[in-house]
């Protein structure tokens, strides 16, 4: 089952422990804002780089509202992975939050 996280419950987590963030935004958009050590899987390439994610490990992942994430978690369950989560409201909601960035 894919849950939800919000913004701030992840910030605590990242405070705490190093998190497997994937963010399923393109390139341009990855560029502008994102959040710090999340690694960039294009959902139009998801297929191809699923390797890129340790199935042993929770993973969370983050698009613009939260949409596509959805889209590619939901697409990892049905491929066996377990322990997944959608951050709520996406990039939108961590940056409404006040929480860091980085860009370019």
């Amino acid at each position: 089952m894919v849950d939800v996280i919000t913004a701030c419950d992840l910030k605590k987590k990242l405070e705490k422990e190093t998190c497997q963030i994937v963010d399923v935004r393109e390139f341009a958009e990855y560029q502008a804002a994102r959040i710090t050590g999340s690694k960039l899987i294009p959902l139009s390439e998801f297929e191809q780089k699923l390797t890129l994610i340790d199935r042993k490990k929770p993973a969370y992942f983050l698009c613009g509202v939260g949409k596509r994430a959805l889209k590619a978690a939901e697409y990892l369950e049905a491929c066996g992975y377990k322990d997944l989560y959608v951050i709520e409201g996406g990039i939108k909601a961590w940056i409404e939050a006040g929480h860091p960035i980085d860009c370019g």
